[in-house]
């Protein structure tokens, strides 16, 4: 399992998350299933279940001359919102 950031871009803010996956696919499922919409302002609850539910299917695209960092544009009503995946490396503070 590794760690994945996830910052999403909507109306104008920026919202970062972190979820373990195995690889982006899954990293994108687990933060639909983890996100909690009413922490996104703006973004339209009565049509958030649908919304993320089309973003399962989707397979996010790899940023290219980067490593490890994928991109996902997707709709929200008439709005857009840019979903980055990162794939990212844990140290040990200790």
């Amino acid at each position: 399992m590794s760690v994945f950031t996830l910052v999403l871009e909507y109306d104008g803010a920026t919202y970062m998350t972190q979820v373990e996956a195995c690889n982006e696919t899954e990293a994108l499922i687990a933060w639909t299933d983890e996100l909690d919409v009413c922490a996104i302002d703006g973004f339209p609850l009565d049509n958030a279940e649908p919304i993320l539910k089309s973003l399962e299917g989707q397979m996010p695209s790899p940023v290219k001359q980067l490593v490890n960092v994928w991109n996902l544009t997707f709709a929200v009503g008439h709005d857009l919102a840019v979903l980055h995946l990162i794939k990212t490396e844990l140290t040990d503070n200790s």
